[in-house]
């Protein structure tokens, strides 16, 4: 009799153990379906489950002018079940830059963009996580966006490693004479790997390295800018912070055009990222 009980406490609470770690399992990808400010994790929300996330950025630092670019998207992201996930983002663009001897001027401009990813191996449970994601959007009214990106990252103990491979397709269009112009395209190649050590299990601290080529219709390959910095995640059962500093550190792939040991014509000096997520 005594034997019985004492095995019956013991199943017992075994399933109640059992059970907390699948409650803070879920909470935990609840609120962190990302780890970098920049570097996408195959991880996806749970079906039912909806993140709003806010991101700033800014981009400071053109060469032979003040600038400052400010960048803030609004995101609803909606767990789908299957693997999958959506989202939805409501983008606004500002730059202020200097224009010789007249002073500064600002420029502003807002967008829609919608983003579907899907989960392949898990990088917790596989020996690498993959997931693949595509992304579509519309700045100012003018500019068509498409990406693409491949996800690979894994998950080892307290290490948390990250890579994406992205490809994007960008258009502007112009009316002219009661016509729909275009000047061409660019197709923009971006590589970033993120490293992040967790000290506790609400903080982690590591750092991204991201490498952004520029492609465009006939200039061919025109610079290879890379940058690389810190990143901060701290996180409750449904919330997180990620912080993220990039100084660009050289042009990789210097041309006839971007000649210099860094290239700040079209690309920051440094680069400064901020998001905040709910779940719910």
């Amino acid at each position: 009799m005594l034997f019985g009980t004492l095995r019956s406490k013991i199943i017992l609470m075994r399933i109640i153990i059992a059970a907390a770690l699948v409650t803070l399992s879920v909470f935990s990808a609840a609120a962190q379906d990302r780890f970098f400010a920049r570097t996408y994790n195959s991880t996806v929300l749970p079906k039912g489950v909806i993140d709003l996330e806010f991101w700033h950025t800014s981009r400071v630092g053109h060469k032979g002018q003040f600038f400052h670019a400010q960048d803030q998207r609004l995101e609803l992201e909606f767990g789908l079940g299957r693997n999958w996930q959506t989202a939805f983002y409501f983008n606004s663009f500002q730059k202020r830059f200097s224009v010789g001897d007249e002073g500064t001027t600002t420029t502003h401009a807002i967008g829609f963009s919608n983003e579907w990813k899907v989960k392949l191996l898990d990088p917790s449970f596989n020996k690498i996580g993959l997931a693949l994601y595509g992304e579509w959007g519309i700045k100012g009214g003018d500019e068509l966006e498409l990406e693409s990106k491949i996800i690979l990252d894994k998950i080892i103990g307290k290490h948390v490693v990250a890579f994406n491979g992205t490809l994007e397709y960008e258009k502007e269009f112009e009316w002219e004479n009661g016509e729909v112009e275009s000047d061409g395209y660019k197709m923009p190649v971006e590589f970033d790997l993120g490293y992040l050590y967790n000290i506790k299990p609400s903080f982690g601290l590591g750092f991204e390295i991201r490498n952004h080529n520029e492609i465009a219709k006939g200039e061919g390959w025109e610079n290879s800018v890379l940058y690389a910095g810190p990143t901060i995640n701290y996180r409750g059962n449904r919330w997180f912070v990620v912080a993220n500093y990039l100084p660009q550190l050289a042009n990789i792939h210097k041309t006839e055009e971007f000649s210099g040991k860094k290239e700040l014509a079209e690309h920051e000096r440094a680069e400064a990222r901020i998001l905040i997520g709910i779940s719910f």
